[in-house]
Formats: C-alpha cells, structure tokens, sequence
C-alpha cells in the first residue's frame, strides 16, 4: 500500500474543512482515500492529511489539480504544500 501526506498551513480552518469536504468525489475518483487529519497540537492551523492512493499517476494528476493558487487560495492554505509518498513496511 502506498500512501500520501500533504501538509501545510492554513489561515482559517472552517474555510478550509468545507473546502476540503466539497472535493471528496473528485479525490474518491483518483482513487485516493483520506486515511487521516492531523492538527498540530501547538499550532491547530497545521495540517497534515494522510491519504491512501490506488496508483502514483492518478495521485499526481490530482496533486496538479488541486495545487493551483486559485485552489490552494479557496482551501485557505498560507504555505507551500509538502507533499510525500510513503511505502508501508510494518
């Protein structure tokens, strides 16, 4: 299994969770699957989503579209987006 981690930081969290919430469909027809948010405990506007993804293309096709600034400025993200693919081994 392979997964995605997003993280960046946010300016405001209600905006954000309802903008995230809307796109479900599009990220359940790239095949990924949020698995889990994290807040920073110390710093609530730092998230970290963890995704479980069928296929690294498909990943990608969606990364590119949900990382435009348009996007990212709906999403209320004030960072860059980093993003990592992690491989299970345990």
């Amino acid at each position: 299994m392979i997964y995605l981690s997003a993280t960046y930081k946010i300016g405001d969290f209600k905006k954000w969770y309802k903008a995230f919430g809307e796109n479900e469909s599009k990220r359940m027809q790239a095949g990924l699957r949020v698995e889990n948010i994290f807040r920073e405990f110390d710093e609530p506007n730092q998230i970290k989503v963890l995704m479980s993804i069928e296929s690294l293309v498909t990943a990608n096709e969606y990364i590119e579209s949900v990382t435009t600034p348009e996007y990212l400025e709906k999403l209320s993200i004030t960072s860059p987006v980093e993003i990592k693919f992690w491989d299970v081994f345990y």
